[in-house]
């Protein structure tokens, strides 16, 4: 493609977004393509979004997020009823007249913990037949860097259906923080990079025609996708640092909650993070393996990842061995107690059950023999194997009769509780383990309760 055809094309684009008419084409509608195509469409652009469950398309279409983010389940009604949102299963009929394509879809591992980047390509392919009009091409699907340059853009060039006109092609990693009200898609700041300066700043001002946040240029697709690697791998191992020292001090008797609270007085050069029972969701356990894929071709062993890993996946089993010696001081048995499990999701004010802890301990518990009953406000039942473990209808139900109250999940529901009627409801001597450190100490004693806690002896 000729240099002054390429820049008629960037200015065409540039043009249709300064207006809001661009044509906008969200493919993957999961729980980060939802409240992007809410923001574009709430900045005035027409949306129509892609994917092959037909569940969600039908979803969309009637207005009803299926997602849970107050951002869109807010918005979503409206723009639905005013045509500026609509959903399909076909790609076609979505990207087709489409100016801005924005790729969503999911990157998983494979049973080997190897990238699966099958959906990228697939959706790729079916893009590169569709560009009979110049497009905006984004890759927001979290994978590792080269990923855009090495494997999204030669499908794209050697695409049957290509003509002259070509495309801009950009990187831009996903950042929602799922269930956080506080920081929606729109207030997010966004990283930007493109094959070229062009497509970087065809990009960055798209991003910036639908956030509030800032949005910052970086010098290629590759430092892009490596920004959301290093992000997603800080936490990952820093999580496994604070895990490892709370059991540490468990056993030495020290209170390593205060300790981190003590520690994030310094001004400068800390940044706490907080012990748990294990790390859930869909990205913090998974992508920094598409990283230590990637160090591997290159000949390179990420060992402090895989050392992170062993300590995070070890964490449920520690609550239950933890759980275990608590009772036998007490005089029972875990395979004849009754643990009142609160929570299920992986995170607090979620229904998402993905790699969740809390789940990992429910299967532990029962592996021990303990009569478990779940509670958890959001999830109605989790499926382990054949069998869909329900939860009980209320926290009251979950501890009748229970010797022990496990909190595993950080619902704020579970912080406001009547400590002394539940523990009445209990056998004697009720224990509480609270691997979330939602309550203190204090409160949970003076209700009655022998007290337990995540880096608390």
């Amino acid at each position: 493609m000729g240099v002054e055809l390429m820049r008629r094309n960037d200015e065409l684009i540039q043009s249709k977004i300064n207006s809001r008419k661009a044509k906008v084409c969200i493919v993957g509608l999961g729980y980060v393509g939802v409240p992007l195509a809410v923001a574009s469409a709430k900045a005035g652009f027409d949306v129509i979004g892609v994917d092959v469950d037909e569940s969600k398309v039908a979803s969309i279409n009637k207005g009803v997020s299926h997602v849970e983010d107050p951002y869109s389940e807010k918005l979503l009604p409206d723009l639905v009823s005013k045509g500026k949102i609509r959903a399909t299963t076909r790609l076609v009929e979505g990207a087709k007249d489409a100016d801005v394509v924005i790729i969503c879809v999911q990157t998983p591992l494979d049973k080997k913990g190897i990238p699966d980047l099958s959906f990228v390509k697939k959706v790729t392919q079916g893009l590169s037949r569709l560009l009979s009009n110049y497009k905006l091409i984004i890759l927001e699907s979290t994978s590792y860097p080269g990923t855009t340059q090495e494997v999204v853009f030669p499908i794209l060039k050697r695409g049957k259906g290509r003509t002259s006109r070509g495309f801009g092609l950009v990187y831009s990693p996903e950042r929602i923080d799922y269930g956080n009200p506080k920081y929606n898609v729109s207030k997010i700041p966004k990283v930007v990079g493109g094959m070229d300066n062009e497509s970087t700043m065809l990009g960055a001002s798209f991003y910036g025609s639908i956030l509030e946040a800032p949005v910052f240029k970086v010098s290629s697709p590759s430092v892009a996708e490596a920004s959301k690697m290093l992000e997603n791998i800080f936490r990952y191992v820093n999580i496994a640092l604070v895990n490892e020292l709370a059991v540490l001090h468990e056993k030495l008797g020290v209170d390593f909650v205060e300790t981190i609270q003590a520690a994030t007085t310094k001004p400068f050069g800390f940044m706490p993070h907080y012990p748990g029972p294990g790390v859930g969701g869909h990205c913090i356990p998974k992508d920094p393996f598409y990283l230590v894929y990637k160090a591997k071709k290159v000949g390179m062993n990420l060992r402090l990842v895989a050392t992170a890993k062993t300590v995070n996946t070890m964490m449920p089993r520690h609550v239950v061995e933890r759980l275990d010696n608590a009772l036998k001081r007490q005089g029972k048995k875990l395979d004849k107690s009754t643990v009142s499990l609160w929570g299920l999701a992986y995170k607090g004010q979620v229904r998402d059950t993905r790699r969740s802890p809390a789940v990992d301990i429910l299967k532990l518990l029962r592996h021990r023999k303990a009569t478990v009953r779940p509670y958890d406000p959001y999830v109605r039942s989790v499926r382990l194997g054949t069998t869909a473990i329900e939860s009980t209808r209320s926290i009251e139900e979950s501890v009748q009769d229970a010797d022990c109250i496990l909190i595993a999940t950080a619902h704020k529901a579970f912080g406001r509780v009547d400590l002394r009627k539940l523990a009445g409801r209990m056998k004697r001597d009720p224990l509480m383990f609270d691997s979330r450190n939602m309550l203190s100490r204090t409160s949970c004693e003076a209700a009655g309760f022998k007290y337990l806690g995540t880096g608390r002896p």
